[in-house]
């Protein structure tokens, strides 16, 4: 990732979080990314939502760099609860990178991905329906039946599991 480019409307701060190796920096940049996109939905700037939602996919969710993908799946979370029922309308775009991210080697991305599609299919509830087939074949190949946090993550060992609520 350049860390010269310009990311804008993301901050610089921002940016710097999401690509940070604790877990509890990226959660700091996600907290920021929700009140941007607050302020958005308030101003009706769709372009601006869209552009975040393109940068976090594109410039972290789909980077080479582990620390940037799983700072864009939190990333992406943020902008699904910050648009609140508004999110159906970004759905294609808040969900693909999510499930590219299911095919990753990383376990612990795999489980950082499942944990971001649950937070934006919490939040757009019916609005995810038509793309029932798809979430369906991606948290099928999701998890190997080894990786037990994967299986934990997506409510496999347990049917209380908020997944059940899905």
């Amino acid at each position: 990732m350049n860390p010269e480019k310009d990311f804008a409307p993301l901050t610089p701060n921002i940016v710097r979080a999401l690509n940070d190796k604790l877990y509890e920096k990226r959660k700091v940049a996600a907290l920021e990314i929700e009140k941007l996109v607050r302020e958005f939905v308030a101003q009706n700037n769709t372009v601006q939502i869209k552009h975040v939602i393109q940068t976090l996919s594109q410039e972290f969710a789909l980077s080479q760099h582990p620390h940037s993908r799983k700072g864009g799946l939190i990333g992406l979370a943020a902008c699904s609860i910050a648009l609140g029922k508004d999110s159906g309308l970004y759905l294609k775009e808040l969900i693909e990178p999510v499930l590219t991210c299911f095919n990753d080697a990383d376990s612990r991305l795999r489980y950082y991905a499942c944990e971001a599609l649950y937070n934006i299919v919490k939040v757009a509830r019916g609005a995810v329906l038509p793309h029932f087939n798809v979430l369906f074949d991606g948290l099928s190949k999701a998890g190997p039946a080894g990786c037990s946090r994967l299986s934990q993550g997506l409510g496999l060992e347990s049917v209380g599991h908020p997944w059940s609520c899905i």
